[in-house]
């Protein structure tokens, strides 16, 4: 899992000093945050900017390389989903920019999909990806699938909810959750 971000007023220090160097409270708290979801993080630098600087910290959570895929069904571990989620939350205060990628999407999502219902089980039905911008194109030594060629996003999912509920989510990888759809399952009209 990789999360991109520019703590809180660390815009100008990012440009100018080296990680190591800068001294901030919200720093801090990311850290603390993004290590209480994955002890061995790594931050990395990489700059966004076109002519000019834009520096942006890169979080990488080894530990969460996959979290459900099409046709999965979650039924244990969930509770342990949903604690990661409010971790991953909590950092887009403390930023001033943000952007997740595809599997902290699906964990916002199923956390905000724990929000309204109590999750016995969630499968996902399909997902979709579309991508706003590709700076593999800026950057020749940046891979075109890499996260960080390609950190704004917009993520479609479909998830079938306890087995009685389909709830379609599009989540913006800022973390802008849009309800596409929520539907008790014998309401589909589905003709059998």
């Amino acid at each position: 899992m990789k999360i991109v971000f520019i703590p809180t007023g660390l815009s100008e220090d990012l440009m100018n000093f080296k990680l190591s160097e800068i001294k901030s409270t919200e720093l801090d708290e990311i850290l603390e945050q993004l290590k209480s979801i994955d002890n061995e993080v790594k931050i990395t630098e990489t700059n966004f900017g076109k002519g000019a600087d834009w520096i942006f910290l890169v979080a990488t959570l080894s530990s969460i390389a996959y979290v459900i895929s099409v046709g999965d069904k979650l039924e244990k571990g969930i509770d342990g989903w949903i604690k990661i989620g409010k971790r991953i939350s909590k950092l887009f205060s403390k930023s001033d920019k943000l952007y997740i990628d595809e599997d902290a999407a699906k964990i916002i999502a199923i956390t905000h999909i724990a929000e309204k219902f109590n999750l016995n089980n969630i499968t996902l039905n399909d997902r979709h990806v579309m991508c706003l911008v590709d700076f593999s194109t800026w950057f020749g030594q940046r891979k075109p699938d890499c996260f960080t060629s390609k950190p704004f996003n917009i993520y479609n999912f479909t998830f079938d909810v306890n087995d009685e509920r389909t709830i379609i989510l599009s989540i913006k990888s800022n973390g802008e959750i849009t309800e596409l759809l929520n539907i008790e399952n014998d309401r589909l009209d589905i003709p059998f």
